[in-house]
């Protein structure tokens, strides 16, 4: 059986003459000095784990800087938080230039698409239930001033790999990686599963992610555990590209996913590990076991006029394996 297509890859220019390094949907590229890395740089101006470039949904690949104390530049401008590549993009890391290529990536079928002018923005959604997850490493700033700055790209590195892995397996439709934080969002078909029963299983995917987190500690001598806070909303949004012509980014867009960065946030002001909103806690009344460890918090969330409720717990008061619940 003949190969898929390859649509998405690094071109490096070295002496012998350019090199390809292809880039795939299911899994990060890895760069930095690391001989375990899918593109290893032998620079002492590039990190261990510097970047990986990371698939993030229909086909798009975005940049991110694992913290790297040289850090990584596209067209000459500084990454500093993950950004969505587009055809011919130059990267550059230490003394080495890397450009992008990728072929037109493949559009949802079930997005409604408009015939976009030369220059504007490329703008075509639909109308979806989703649930947002956010995860956030504590005290982040804490955390850099106590370690090495390559110690910490390991870190954060381990982080947004075994994360996505586990947000992968569990379907996932979009993942994000926005400085210390990972969002991934999930949307409710309505195709005969119940949302209390996916929103069940999202819980089950935290509590591994925690658990990959906790051993953090001891596989990098760490004086102190890594810790991290997860907020968790419910709600419409608009689902697809809302990226421009030459970058396409899809995502979804809407107060809800707002809220849910606004939530784990909170999670420090009530001292809790996880906060889910109102609408989300609403969607689990088919999963008793899940209800009955949390409690309701009424709180001012920034950028919003009037209070909000809240349910929030602790990462060890959930059972450790969260029934599903099947819908009657």
């Amino acid at each position: 059986m003949p190969e898929d297509p390859q649509t998405a890859w690094l071109e490096l220019d070295e002496s012998e003459g350019p090199r390809r390094f292809p880039l795939r949907p299911d899994r990060p590229c890895r760069i930095g000095r690391s001989e375990t890395g899918n593109v290893v740089l032998v620079d002492d101006l590039v990190s261990r784990n510097h970047a990986i470039v990371q698939c993030l949904d229909a086909g798009s690949f975005a940049l991110v800087d694992l913290g790297s104390i040289n850090g990584t530049y596209i067209e000459g401008r500084r990454v500093s938080v993950p950004t969505v590549l587009k055809d011919g993009d130059r990267v550059t890391i230490g003394r080495s230039d890397l450009r992008f290529h990728q072929q037109a990536p493949a559009i949802p079928a079930d997005l409604v698409i408009p015939v976009p002018e030369l220059e504007a923005t490329n703008v075509f959604y639909s109308e979806k239930l989703i649930t947002v997850l956010v995860i956030d490493i504590r005290d982040y700033t804490g955390l850099a001033q106590r370690i090495d700055a390559d110690t910490l790209s390991q870190i954060v590195g381990s982080i947004f790999r075994e994360a996505g892995k586990a947000l992968q397996t569990a379907g996932a439709w979009a993942q994000k990686y926005i400085g210390d934080a990972v969002m991934a969002v999930w949307i409710h078909e309505n195709r005969g599963v119940d949302p209390g029963t996916e929103i069940a299983a999202i819980v089950r995917t935290l509590l591994i992610i925690v658990d990959l987190v906790s051993q953090l500690q001891q596989r990098f001598g760490l004086a102190a555990p890594v810790r991290i806070g997860a907020g968790l909303n419910s709600g419409p949004a608009s689902v697809g590209n809302v990226g421009s012509i030459a970058a396409s980014d899809y995502t979804a867009v809407g107060d809800v996913v707002n809220k849910a960065f606004r939530l784990e946030s909170a999670t420090k002001e009530v001292h809790c590990d996880l906060l889910m909103g109102e609408e989300t806690r609403n969607l689990l009344a088919g999963q008793p076991d899940l209800l009955r460890v949390l409690n309701e918090f009424s709180l001012r969330l920034k950028g919003y006029d009037q209070a909000a409720t809240a349910w929030g717990t602790d990462f060890g008061k959930l059972p450790p394996q969260p029934p599903i619940t099947a819908a009657e």
